[in-house]
């Protein structure tokens, strides 16, 4: 809770109380540095009163009253939180704690940090507060958040200790203190009244511009340090939007605290392409910092922008390479290429007809009008090789077609009849189509029993509660592919859900995981923790085939399905909706060339949201991923029989390459 001054007291000395005594002078003297550290910055502090815009964004109640900012400059920049202008407000007042008022203009934004830069009009020798050194700051010390925002006359605060240095990736420090609307684009302070950095909502892997949000009052609240931040603010005061600086590579997907960073693929046309760098280099330094980690390796990165130059050092084999590459503030979108090829799931041992050194991935089916069409490609021919790399799973296969761009030449082996075939195909993109007939994608499994059955999966750190249906053929020793089912706000999942789904389940080999949200009427945004954790659990559990894990979600649960999947990239292949648009606040991730992630969306037959279905549907697509759209006849998105096996088939096709 956000507290004005005369009531801070009051919380210092309950909580003087509570704790085990101490000397009458010690708490008068903590009293008295607290109100003393407040007071230094307190001139600097401003509230912010946004007119007119939305009241509410993807279910996250925005600032309807005053917020606060941050005076920088005695001639009136002020730095705030970008959650504060989501609803895009109309016009802006700002208020100073002298009392005077000043209207303000929103000059830029920093995408990387989450802030904002306002210019208020007409005023001049505004004092600006002392920044403290980010060497001086420890943990354990006091952290005193300070907004302007339930009066105009006076600060509100809450107090605490830094909890964690270096948080977000290198960009913010993490406080205990209580964070939230009353306080974001206010200042922390240390007890001596110097600004440790601005408050912001803030998440690691930010997908939205709400993000963060949902640790209001926690315990959980970041702060932006601006003392590194002067080049970056000048930018700003030009109206130049900051971005933070990408180097156009992917990584595997794995443990990122134990995995090196090796490329996984690196697009031609990105600055580490453009700068020579390929897949399979490994990155073990960058500008003299040793890089041992993925996370090494995200901590170098994280804190620099869009156009800052960095030295680079690859390992390609035995020789090291360095490189100066310039950062940019982003990139063309990735498309996955496509051969046209549905592979089978398992591969029969090879015969003696067959080239013993590469056994290669069995042809499921060859899609019409394909590049494999083409070539001649047909099903039962083995793919044994893309540009030189032998394969031997399918994950071989799709991990040689990554980084490929379409339009590429692909040389692919075939082995037909024991006969070795060399063809050269001109690939295309990933198809956004779904076959109306697909044949068996596994030989028969003897499964013993007729039916699979419905267990109950419970997380033990988490209030809600689930259930699985595991196929037969699972238990019989065949991976299954998962389907994350997010029910629509308001209808808990019941058995006719189970009893629909089990035929296809069995016939595709498909675990249905069915969470109940904690409360049935609504999916809340801190849940994404539970079904990352939760899909996670069953990943470990059951034998999963991992290149067909997806989530689906009608109305609020198809916006949890967006929010989920885009933010867990390395666990979902493919999102799927109905009658559910897009969060607007959303910033949709670039397409990663090592990563796929396929779109499915089932536009509902008559429904006033139509048109911002479609808005989400090409940010999708624009920033490079492949799209599936088909019409449902329900007209809010409810799907009928024939749409559920449409969906089934799109889920059994996300393994094509």
């Amino acid at each position: 809770m956000c507290l004005s001054i005369p009531i801070l007291m009051l919380s210092l000395a309950a909580q003087l109380a509570a704790a085990p005594a101490l000397p009458a002078d010690l708490a008068s003297d903590e009293e008295a540095a607290v109100r003393a550290a407040v007071e230094q910055v307190a001139a600097s502090v401003v509230q912010i009163r946004t007119i007119g815009g939305l009241e509410e964004v993807d279910r996250t109640q925005l600032p309807d009253g005053p917020t606060t900012g941050l005076v920088i400059s005695p001639d009136g920049w002020i730095v705030s939180s970008s959650f504060n202008f989501v609803q895009q407000p109309a016009s802006i007042l700002v208020t100073f704690a002298s009392g005077v008022q000043a209207p303000a203009t929103l000059v830029a934004k920093d995408h990387s940090r989450m802030l904002v830069l306002l210019k208020a009009q007409g005023v001049e020798d505004l004092p600006v507060p002392e920044m403290a050194p980010v060497d001086e700051t420890r943990v354990g010390q006091w952290a005193i958040a300070v907004g302007r925002t339930f009066r105009a006359d006076r600060p509100n605060v809450s107090v605490g200790i830094v909890s964690a240095l270096g948080r977000m990736f290198g960009k913010a420090i993490q406080t205990d203190a209580d964070v939230s609307m009353a306080n974001y684009g206010g200042p922390l302070v240390d007890i001596r009244g110097r600004v440790l950095g601005v408050l912001v909502p803030i998440a690691p892997q930010t997908a939205s511009e709400v993000a963060g949000a949902e640790w209001y009052d926690s315990g959980i609240g970041f702060a932006v340090p601006l003392v590194s931040l002067g080049d970056a603010l000048e930018r700003m005061k030009r109206g130049e939007d900051q971005h933070a600086g990408l180097l156009g590579i992917s990584l595997a997907a794995a443990n990122p605290h134990e995995t090196p960073a090796d490329l996984a693929a690196v697009p031609p046309d990105t600055p580490a392409g453009k700068a020579g760098l390929r897949k399979g280099d490994r990155i073990v330094e960058i500008n003299g910092r040793p890089i041992r980690t993925q996370t090494d390796l995200r901590f170098a990165l994280g804190p620099l922008y869009a156009g800052a130059e960095v030295r680079v050092v690859v390992l390609r084999g035995e020789e090291r390479l360095e490189r100066t590459i310039t950062l940019a503030g982003e990139l063309e979108p990735f498309r996955h290429a496509f051969l046209g090829v549905l592979p089978m799931r398992d591969a029969p041992a090879v015969s003696d007809e067959d080239d013993a050194h590469a056994p290669g991935v069995i042809v499921r089916m060859v899609y019409p009008g394909s590049p494999a069409a083409a070539a001649g490609i047909r099903a039962g021919d083995r793919i044994a090789q893309i540009d030189g790399a032998n394969i031997a799973s399918i994950g071989d296969a799709i991990a040689a077609m990554n980084g490929v761009p379409p339009n590429a030449g692909v040389a692919v082996q075939v082995l037909r009849d024991g006969q070795v075939r060399q063809m050269s195909l001109k690939a295309t993109r990933l198809p956004t189509t779904t076959p109306n007939d697909l044949p068996p994608a596994t030989a028969l499994v003897d499964a013993g029993k007729k039916d699979g059955e419905i267990r109950e999966l419970k997380l033990a750190e988490f209030a809600q509660t689930c259930r699985v249906y595991v196929p037969a053929a699972h238990e019989a020793g065949q991976p299954a592919g998962v389907l994350l089912w997010l029910h629509p706000p308001g209808e808990p999942p019941d058995d006719d859900l189970f009893d629909r789904w089990r035929s296809i389940c069995d016939r595709d080999g498909l675990l249905l995981v069915v969470p109940t949200a904690g409360d049935p009427s609504r999916w809340e945004r801190t849940e994404l923790e539970y079904l990352r954790r939760l899909t996670e659990r069953v990943l470990a559990d059951y034998r999963v085939d991992r290149r067909r894990v997806a989530v689906f979600g009608q109305d609020g649960g198809g916006a949890m399905a967006y929010l989920l999947a885009l933010v867990s990239r390395d666990v979902f292949t493919g999102v799927a909706t109905s009658g559910a648009a897009l969060p607007r606040t959303m910033r949709v991730p670039p397409n990663d060339p090592a990563t796929r992630l396929a779109v499915y969306a089932g536009l509902p037959s008559d429904d006033a949201r139509l048109a911002q279905i479609r808005q989400g549907l090409k940010k999708l697509s624009d920033a490079g991923y492949p799209v599936t759209t088909t019409a449902v006849t329900d007209a809010r998105g409810q799907l009928s029989s024939d749409d559920e096996q449409h969906l089934a088939r799109w889920i059994d096709t996300l393994d094509r390459f």
